[in-house]
């Protein structure tokens, strides 16, 4: 979860205003501040190779800022709203009971279109998504081959070949050397592979900062607890159980097509005696025996292919478990959290159990709904 105060939490309870701050820049320039929003949401999507996607809709005409009742519809590539690389800043502000702001980053977004009515007589509608899209778009000319000693400089160098001013964080506990690698045409996708050798996943935060970070862990401390009843802020949950595409083991292997390193192997399991996915006999109540098989040609130790399997897992663990619930707006939450979900405030001790969030939906406007996209871990001792 993004970085908060000790009153942004509790503040989330109890009576509280939201505001929006938009603004439109390209590159260092500020085009554009103060948007006016009609209705819009961000949508956060951890397993998207796009984390956050923008839609959004404007008044015909932008009456503040520094454009002074200018079209929202471009008339010109340098519009604050054209999509020529333009990029919109998007703050999400909780209003205290005594007037002051705390701005959470919701994301920065590249303009893809804008469309309306020459008129103007109609809202315009503009949809973007964050920096993750330059990546995408930006596919290697010629098959690329790679090495070095790290993984993760060598993403960041992948990231600041199209995004050369752009901050990359290494949040990953781990790194490794890259053996003579080829990739084909698909940057984006070269990346995800190189992240996924160190078990770590990779995308654009709240600021536009682009993280290596390790992928999501099932345990530890919860980034927040959601509940229902008097002073929380649980407004609708349901629930769904399916088997499609849950899978309790992972099969590592490694093997350089330049004979860097010889083949190897590693294979990691749904252990936790807590977790509905047990890996096991079915009857002595565990999940079953649905193992994933993966290559990578960048994996060239044990203890790498470990970390990858462990990533891995986390990322189907109590899938077969999924809540969609609706509460009071946080816009610090990231995918990945590990949250404590309470359904029954006459029992919060007996119904709290442990889920990761998958992703939600932030409204841009007061009194939207906030729907979370979550899997339930294991019930919480």
């Amino acid at each position: 979860m993004q970085q908060v105060s000790a009153r942004f939490l509790p503040a989330l309870c109890g009576p509280h205003r939201v505001q929006v701050m938009i603004e439109s820049r390209r590159g260092a320039s500020v085009l554009y501040s103060g948007i006016p929003v009609v209705d819009g949401s961000v949508t956060v999507d951890g397993t998207a190779v796009c984390r956050r996607t923008l839609s959004l809709t404007v008044p015909p005409r932008l009456s503040t800022g520094l454009y002074s009742d200018r079209p929202s519809l471009p008339d010109s590539p340098s519009h604050p709203l054209a999509a020529y690389g333009q990029e919109l800043h998007v703050s999400y502000g909780v209003v205290y009971t005594d007037d002051s702001v705390e701005w959470v980053r919701a994301g920065v977004f590249r303009i893809d279109s804008t469309a309306g009515s020459l008129l103007g007589d109609g809202t315009v509608q503009v949809t973007a998504r964050s920096r993750e899209a330059f990546i995408v778009d930006a596919r290697f000319l010629a098959p690329r081959t790679v090495s070095g000693p790290s993984v993760t400089s060598l993403i960041a160098q992948l990231i600041h070949e199209v995004l050369p001013g752009v901050e990359v964080v290494v949040a990953a506990s781990r790194d490794a050397r890259v053996p003579t690698t080829t990739f084909d045409e698909d940057r984006a996708g070269a990346i995800t592979s190189l992240a996924e050798s160190i078990g770590a996943v990779w995308y654009a935060d709240g600021w536009g900062r682009f993280v290596v970070a390790d992928a999501p862990s099932t345990t530890g401390t919860p980034a927040w607890t959601v509940h229902a009843g008097e002073g929380g802020v649980l407004v609708s949950a349901s629930t769904s159980t399916t088997r499609d595409g849950v899978y309790n083991a992972v099969v590592v292997r490694g093997e350089s097509p330049s004979g860097d390193f010889p083949p190897m192997q590693a294979t990691v399991y749904d252990e936790d005696l807590t977790s509905p996915t047990r890996w096991g006999d079915p009857h002595t109540g565990r999940f079953g025996m649905v193992p994933r098989f993966e290559s990578y040609p960048t994996v060239s130790t044990l203890e790498q292919a470990r970390a990858v399997g462990r990533g891995l897992l986390a990322q189907s663990v109590g899938a077969a478990h999924t809540l969609e619930a609706s509460s009071v707006p946080n816009p610090a939450l990231e995918p990945g959290d590990l949250v404590h979900v309470i359904t029954d405030p006459a029992d919060p001790a007996g119904s709290v159990r442990a889920h990761i969030v998958d992703g939600y939906t932030l409204g841009l406007t007061a009194g939207a709904e906030f729907p979370i996209r979550t899997r339930d871990v294991r019930q919480v001792a």
